[in-house]
């Protein structure tokens, strides 16, 4: 009978057993499953090692892509400059060690101007903007690059003349305008995010659209610009309207009706606009995102960094995001640079401080 008893709890502790065993092993294959699923997504991002790089030392015009048009190629207008004081000698960039803290990562996300869903590397760099993460605090900073602003090109066969900061992609791709960005203004830029025209539309129409709340001067330029491309173009009005994919593009690239300066903000209204959008996504929404996109993606962060920063997302979303524009009023000028071109002349050092107060301080100027 003490037999039979020992044989009964001895199978009952070992159907406990079992049972925990059968359970960790479920959750061990769901999440395999859950990492594979994962994996697998983010395969479908171009990585930086997969770059040709030679193509940047290989002179534009030889490489058959499409150019920008003539109204395209011109960044500042005479608005652009007006009033500003010519500056006869190139600025320097400051002298110094690049900052940088453990707790606070700074992607730059470069926006580049293609047509099409394949990168070519003719490409300009339309925008850029650094999302700066402090992983302390989950707070996100968001610092447009102003792209007329004249910078050293720091190689190849310009090398030590000015151009925009726009035209250096051409010059040597993500990896020089990163280096452009770290040494004119004291910066560490941990990664880069590359994105272009086509990966912006499909996003927000993927999403079902973007809203942004528009000013009278916006609505009445878009509607006429947008019913020249499609009658079926649905009329916007002056207020909070649901832009489509085309339209929050054509509405992100506006600067007839003012400048540039406003184009940039414009930018990041889109910005957190999908943001906003994404926060109420379902699964199978992302899922749908993740294939449209990710392979429009191009980046040096390695999927493990992707992972570590994908779970951090839900804190950062929660948080509102501080914005600025560099360079700030009152520091650059205007000045002539390669090819005759017009280009702000900025004042490295004074924006490189503004830049380390507004990343690391507790400056929060818009």
């Amino acid at each position: 009978m003490q037999n039979e008893v020992k044989s009964l709890r001895w199978l009952s502790k070992h159907k406990v057993v079992a049972a925990l065993l059968i359970v960790f092993l479920v959750l061990v294959l769901l999440a395999l499953c859950a990492f594979g699923y994962v994996m697998a997504k983010l395969d479908l991002i171009v990585y930086d090692d997969e770059v040709d790089k030679s193509v940047y030392t290989v002179s534009t015009e030889a490489t058959g892509e499409t150019q920008p048009t003539e109204e395209e190629q011109t960044i500042l207008s005479g608005s652009d400059v007006e009033g500003l004081e010519q500056v006869e000698v190139p600025p320097t960039i400051p002298v110094g060690t690049v900052e940088q803290k453990d707790e606070v990562v700074n992607i730059l996300l470069i926006g580049t101007d293609e047509r099409t869903k394949k990168f070519n590397s003719f490409a300009r760099s339309d925008s850029m903007i650094i999302v700066s993460i402090n992983k302390n605090d989950k707070t996100v900073k968001l610092v447009s690059l102003e792209r007329g602003m004249g910078v050293p090109i720091l190689e190849g066969q310009y090398k030590g003349q000015y151009d925009w900061l726009t035209q250096i992609f051409q010059y040597g791709g993500a990896d020089l305008l990163v280096r452009t960005v770290e040494e004119c203004f004291l910066v560490d830029i941990d990664n880069y995010v590359r994105l272009n025209f086509t990966s912006v539309k499909s996003v927000i129409e993927t999403i079902g659209g973007v809203e942004v709340e528009l000013t009278y001067e916006e609505v009445k330029y878009l509607n006429h610009a947008l019913h020249e491309i499609s009658s079926s173009q649905e009329t916007l009005h002056t207020g909070v309207n649901r832009l489509d994919g085309p339209t929050a593009l054509a509405y992100a690239r506006l600067r007839e009706i003012d400048s540039d300066w406003y184009r940039v903000k414009r930018q990041r209204k889109v910005i957190l606009g999908v943001v906003e959008e994404l926060k109420g996504s379902s699964l199978l929404e992302l899922n749908a995102l993740a294939d449209e996109v990710l392979p429009m993606v191009q980046t040096d962060l390695t999927p493990g960094e992707i992972m570590e920063l994908v779970l951090y997302a839900p804190n950062f979303l929660k948080s509102e995001f501080d914005q600025t524009t560099i360079p700030h009023s009152g520091t650059y000028g205007n000045m002539i640079g390669l090819k005759g071109r017009s280009l702000f002349a900025v004042d490295f050092e004074a924006n490189a401080k503004i830049l380390h107060d507004f990343l690391y301080g507790t400056d929060t100027e818009k």
